[in-house]
């Protein structure tokens, strides 16, 4: 009687110590892709490359350490990053890492749950990467060679955070542990994390290993790491099977890791058996993230745009949403987005993508845990970055170099003169959609239009005069190209960088080319952009909103 009264009394108060407590907050952190730079000019990559990279390769190693210190200085002790730590997995920045959090822990008291992502590990047995991009001191080009961790030494790396037990957790399990919950103890469940305990069978012969992992930290909170990545073997190679990448994530999971689900489900069982909150996160979406228009991308764009390869398909969101899971945490993506799969039997899944803080918007995102049922979450944009500017000389002499030896820049240099982090962001943002994404994803009709003016492509449309207003005057269709693609990335938090105007004209142009006769390219080109702008524009709240399990709904922004 003793006993389960304690046990009572013991619940109660966890509940009121992770529920109760408005302060009982979490952040994660996606997507830092840290190279460690700082004080190594040797391993800066050049400008001309960054600007047509999804994301950047230098200055977000600043970034990383400006978003620690703004979630210490909000006394946010729980810190999540699902994954793609690092540039891509290599021994150095893995060590870097841990240097960097172990340093946050002992000074600010934080503790860190990580999860492994397609860049770390890049392969499942670790590589060695070469890179011809790299600066020298006069802005020439130099190679380097670097060796990549594979699973078992990048788990072995970040073994204080999160991949094994520690002494000071409540609880924690693996989906190969074999105790209870009741019957937990620290010792078993380091005798049981192992990482030779920790392997699958793949394709039948291969054996693989999983980070997945369950955490208490402290009294009613549950973490629930789940390793989304499947890397199928490619070929032989001397003797050894090579690899593919895991970029697809959770849609090889059903089929390769078929002992994931089960886990999950038993997880979620438990959670709410024992009154525990429950938080999942993974590197990988689980929830469409293109606001509804992957199928239209499809049709009009093909296969390879917009991400389409790594859409969660329809049976797998299902499939989790069966096993019980309400709410996850998403990287990968490097988008701002909130998506929302509805089940078969009404209820729904929610899937938060948190933006990278490597590139625009850069942010990342705050959970607050008002009840069991109830959970804010804060979207925090990461504008100023101490030293984001350090690196300028050495691409001034990028600059010069290729402009002496007659190899014309493909970079704007007024990035250079950017005066916050989120400013040079949106400038290698708009190199990134003018140099790559342009030529790769529209369709080749459209681009002889790209410099109509907007009252130019009005009158197109609709046969309207707008030649005389400056608001349809000083703006292109690049223009609304560039940010169709801020919405994609960032949503709403792309509104701050389109004039109200500019938006209002936009809507107007959709508007005339929809109720438009006209067969015609320019209303081809303009109804499909509009498609997607709005599409984009009003998808889920994903800003600053509130998840209710209880009632299933989102509300916000």
């Amino acid at each position: 009687m003793h006993y389960v009264l304690r046990l009572f009394i013991s619940v109660f108060l966890g509940g009121i110590m992770v529920l109760g407590n408005a302060q009982t907050q979490i952040a994660f952190i996606s997507d830092a892709h840290i190279q460690n730079v700082d004080g190594h000019p040797e391993r800066v990559r050049s400008m001309e490359v960054q600007v047509q990279s999804t994301r950047l390769f230098n200055e977000n190693y600043y970034a990383f350490l400006a978003a620690l210190d703004d979630v210490a200085r909000r006394n946010i002790r729980w810190v999540v990053l699902p994954g793609d730590l690092t540039d891509n997995g290599q021994f150095f920045n893995q060590e870097k890492i841990k240097e960097i959090l172990h340093a946050y822990a002992g000074e600010k008291g934080m503790r860190f749950f990580v999860t492994t992502g397609n860049h770390d590990p890049a392969l499942p047995l670790g590589m060695r990467q070469k890179n011809v991009h790299f600066l020298s001191a006069d802005g020439g080009r130099v190679t380097r060679e670097d060796s990549c961790a594979g699973y078992v030494p990048q788990m072995q790396c970040y073994a204080d955070f999160g991949f094994f037990p520690r002494k000071d957790d409540r609880y924690w399990e693996s989906p190969f542990t074999s105790y209870t919950y009741d019957k937990y103890s620290y010792g078993e469940a380091c005798r049981e994390s192992v990482l030779d305990k920790r392997t699958y069978v793949l394709c039948n012969s291969l054996t693989a290993t999983d980070a997945s992992y369950l955490v208490e930290p402290v009294d009613g909170l549950w973490l629930l790491a789940i390793d989304g990545g499947v890397y199928l073997p490619k070929e032989m190679k001397e003797g050894k099977w090579t690899y593919q990448g895991s970029s697809v994530g959770y849609n090889l999971v059903l089929k390769h890791k078929p002992f994931l689900l089960p886990w999950v489900r038993k997880v979620v069982e438990e959670a709410r058996k024992r009154h525990k909150t429950l938080v999942a996160f993974s590197h990988y979406p689980l929830v469409d993230f293109n606001d509804g228009v992957s199928e239209y991308v499809r049709r009009i764009w093909g296969d390879r745009r917009f991400d389409l390869h790594r859409v969660p398909e329809a049976e797998v969101s299902e499939a989790f949403l069966q096993a019980g899971l309400r709410l996850h945490f998403a990287g990968h993506m490097h988008v701002n987005d909130t998506g929302i799969w509805e089940g078969k039997d009404g209820k729904h899944l929610y899937n938060i993508q948190v933006p990278s803080i490597a590139t625009y918007v850069p942010a990342y995102k705050v959970l607050t845990i008002e009840s069991d049922e109830a959970f804010r979450v804060e979207t925090v944009t990461l504008d100023t970055v101490p030293g984001f500017d350090s690196l300028f000389p050495l691409y001034r002499a990028e600059y010069q170099s290729d402009s002496l030896r007659g190899h014309l820049p493909v970079w704007n240099k007024e990035i250079l003169s950017a005066r916050t982090y989120g400013e040079f962001c949106d400038y290698q943002f708009r190199d990134l959609v003018r140099l790559r994404f342009i030529p790769r994803d529209l369709p080749e009709s459209w681009r002889a239009c790209l410099d109509f003016t907007g009252a130019r492509m009005l009158k197109a449309v609709s046969g309207e005069d707008k030649s005389e207003d400056a608001e349809w005057t000083d703006w292109c269709m690049k223009d609304l190209v560039l940010d169709v693609y801020r919405l994609r990335y960032a949503e709403r938090l792309a509104l701050k960088d389109i004039p109200e105007t500019r938006l209002a004209a936009y809507r107007y142009l959709f508007d005339r080319a929809r109720i438009s006769p006209l067969r015609s390219v320019e209303v081809e080109m303009v109804n499909g952009l509009g498609t997607l702008f709005l599409a984009f524009l009003n998808g889920e709240p994903c800003q600053n909103f509130v998840i209710d399990l209880e009632k299933d709904a989102i509300t916000g922004d």
